[in-house]
């Protein structure tokens, strides 16, 4: 465990205490696995059920009766990682409880179809998942407790998880209440929105001045040419970034986003050394043209100006953009920007309709159809000058199509005329009223912080911290940085946090067997 020796040692004597009398337990220090039989669709059961995977660790369990920590799931394929350097597993350690990692329906072992057809997606749905989410924790018969002890009547569950995942815990409690005890939203993207030209505001504040505004001055050029310049200049100009066969400009404006769209993954622990994988601070070194192995002065605020910031702007693309499609199962080891082109609607992100595909379809079906949307546009709201006006959000709207085309029964939401608008009216978006025992985190330098109840632009304000609602805003963390235990080693706010998150956690637990007239365990 490398959380700080405070927070070990404010919190080992109930530790200690919780595991005290337990009598003897069989403890899963490994995670096991198991499968859950969930329904398809939670309103005609008749449709019958598939298998949903799930994994837990009673590493830290103090006993029957003792808290259950359910992490709400991601929209990936899941792991079983509910080790103490999680915050699931550090939540487990500190109730004195079993962690518990279910899989979304839909990826990984827990789809109901194997082929993804628009007809067989029409289960996949917020509704669902959120359902999904009460059905198991009210009927799941887990191995270690043969006696029903852990039932959410007998026992306190506690609904927690990050950026999507975060959201669905909030949705839970707004339209599905009753079945988990507390929660914890980590940078919750509450607020569906289409134009979401709001995501690169932090990422404007975390880059470095000078590469800020020379990126500025690029991006004015680049949109320049592509606007007014002739088919000669706009080949030149894609030329000079090695993306010459990027036809359509907006493709071309897509490429040129990669580096600040990977800043959300920043991590504490590994960007104090600058961390060599994060690619923006990559970016910025080459547009500064502070090479590696290469002696050089770093420039001021002022930056190296256009010719300069320009010609570094371009050799990061020719050397690192390049390799993103190179990595992807549909290229790999090719060189090719296939995976940029997104008006070939033969492009095998569009048409691969397997469970396992590498086009990210489950979690595009939940964009375009529900539709939560979030484009990572230029829009009448786009403030930072650093993306391309030719990246649109009929952009993206357009590959919902291609991912999705009308087969005369079925479409998209968006294609039926759904908004995001309609999504917030239903959950109750960055207001979601009067709460109980439900906690918010988020990161200042978070890219999706705008879609959070942290938005700068939600009405009244961010949401103001109350003892059943606390806030908190973690200074300059990107996005589900909490999530990650590890990071309080080599941050003090983000220990801090940690620890009152902790503290208030433990508070509302122990408040569920006063209530209920229970022994703690």
């Amino acid at each position: 465990m490398r959380l700080s020796s405070i927070l070990v040692h404010f919190f080992l004597a109930a530790t200690t205490q919780a595991h005290a009398g337990a009598g003897p337990l069989v403890r899963s220090v490994e995670p096991i696995s198991g499968t859950f039989q969930q329904l398809i669709d939670h309103k005609n059961p008749k449709l019958g059920t598939f298998s949903q995977r799930f994994w837990y660790s009673t590493e830290y369990y103090a006993g029957p009766g003792s808290p259950i920590v359910l992490r709400a799931p991601p929209e990936s394929e899941s792991s079983g990682d509910i080790s103490n350097f999680t915050l699931i597993g550090k939540l487990a350690e500190i109730l004195g409880g079993a962690a518990i990692v279910l899989e979304h329906r839909y990826w990984g072992g827990s789809s109901p179809y194997q082929n993804l057809t628009i007809a067989n997606l029409q289960h996949l749905n917020l509704d669902n998942a959120i359902q999904d989410l009460t059905y198991f924790a009210n009927n799941v018969k887990l191995p270690f407790d043969s006696k029903g002890s852990t039932r959410p009547t007998e026992a306190p569950w506690i609904l927690a998880g990050c950026s999507y995942s975060g959201a669905l815990t909030a949705w839970t409690y707004a339209l599905a209440p009753g079945t988990f005890w507390a929660y914890y939203c980590s940078s919750a993207v509450v607020q569906a929105i289409s134009d979401f030209s709001q995501y690169f505001e932090p990422i404007k504040k975390a880059m470095p001045q000078n590469c800020t505004t020379d990126m500025q001055s690029a991006i004015r050029y680049i949109d320049g040419v592509l606007s007014t310049g002739s088919q000669e200049d706009k080949h030149a100009l894609k030329s000079k970034f090695g993306l010459e066969a990027l036809t359509y400009d907006d493709d071309f404006a897509k490429a040129l986003v990669t580096a600040l769209q990977r800043w959300q993954g920043t991590m504490f622990f590994k960007s104090k050394t600058r961390d060599p994988q994060n690619m923006l601070y990559e970016m910025c070194d080459y547009i500064e043209n502070v090479f590696p192995n290469k002696p050089s002065v770093m420039p001021g605020a002022e930056g190296v100006g256009l010719e300069m910031a320009l010609d570094g702007f371009a050799r990061w693309s020719k050397n690192e953009v390049l390799k993103s499609c190179s990595v992807s199962p549909y290229w790999k080891g090719q060189n090719t920007t296939a995976c940029f082109e997104k008006h070939n609607k033969t492009n095998p992100m569009f048409t691969d309709i397997s469970v396992g595909n590498a086009g990210d379809r489950q979690w595009q079906w939940l964009l375009c159809n529900e539709p939560f949307q979030w484009w990572q546009v230029s829009g009448p709201s786009e403030t930072t000058g650093l993306i391309s006006k030719f990246l649109t959000v009929e952009y993206q709207k357009m590959q919902c199509d291609f991912y999705f085309p009308s087969d005369g029964e079925y479409t998209n939401g968006l294609a039926a005329g759904r908004t995001a608008e309609q999504v917030n009216k239903k959950t109750g978006g960055w207001d979601m009223g009067e709460t109980r025992r439900l906690m918010w985190v988020d990161g200042e330098y978070d890219p999706w912080i705008s879609a959070s109840v942290s938005a700068p632009g939600r009405p009244g304000g961010p949401l103001k911290s109350t003892d059943q609602a606390p806030v908190w805003v973690i200074p300059k963390a990107a996005h589900c940085n909490d999530m990650m235990v590890v990071n309080a080693d080599v941050n003090a706010d983000m220990a801090r946090i940690l620890g009152e998150v902790l503290a208030k956690m433990k508070t509302w637990v122990d408040e569920f067997y006063v209530e209920k007239g229970k022994t703690r365990p």
